[in-house]
Formats: C-alpha cells, sequence, structure tokens
C-alpha cells in the first residue's frame, strides 16, 4: 500500500463501498455506533456520541480512551462485518492480484 493513499470517507462512500446514512460499529463493543453523514461542504464524516460529526479517528479514540494503537479504520466495521480497513484496502488487493 502506498503511504500517499490516506483514508479518505468521501472516496468509500463516492466508490460505494459504504453509503451515506450507513451505521458503523465499534469492534469491541457494537454497541458503540456511529452513522456516516454527508456535511454541507459535501464531505462525509460520522456522528459522535454526542450527535455532532466528528472524523473516523476521534469516534475510534473516543470507543477506546485512548488513541487507536492501529489505525482508526481498524476499530470500526459495517453491519456486513468487514472492517473499514478492510474495505479502504480493497483496490490494493485487487492491483496486487
Amino acid at each position: 500500500m502506498s503511504r500517499k493513499n490516506k483514508f479518505d470517507l468521501a472516496d468509500l462512500v463516492h466508490k460505494e463501498y459504504v453509503k451515506e446514512g450507513e451505521f458503523l460499529f465499534f469492534v469491541s463493543d457494537p454497541s458503540k455506533k456511529c452513522q456516516i453523514i454527508k456535511m454541507p461542504n459535501g464531505d462525509f464524516k460520522v456522528t459522535g456520541f454526542d450527535g455532532k460529526p466528528t472524523t473516523v479517528h476521534a469516534f475510534a479514540q473516543a470507543c477506546l480512551g485512548m488513541d487507536p494503537p492501529e489505525h482508526a479504520s481498524r476499530w470500526l466495521r459495517t453491519d456486513k462485518g468487514k472492517t473499514m480497513y478492510e474495505i479502504w484496502h480493497m483496490d490494493d488487493d485487487a492491483e496486487a492480484a
């Protein structure tokens, strides 16, 4: 994976890997969930515990109570069980094959 390939939630939505309105769940405690929302500027964020827009990193940090030891996308999964990290790297896996 190229380091220039930064995590971009908007890119994942535009590629239709995830959808606006979809819920993401904290891997260690599915009762902690957030929802993908579109901001007025066209960017995508998730709702935090207080319902306010936040980044995937900030939400994972709030769930863990500390900075994620690995990329924050590893700590959130879809209702189908794929982590955001796996979804983010789907294109990398296809190129390697």
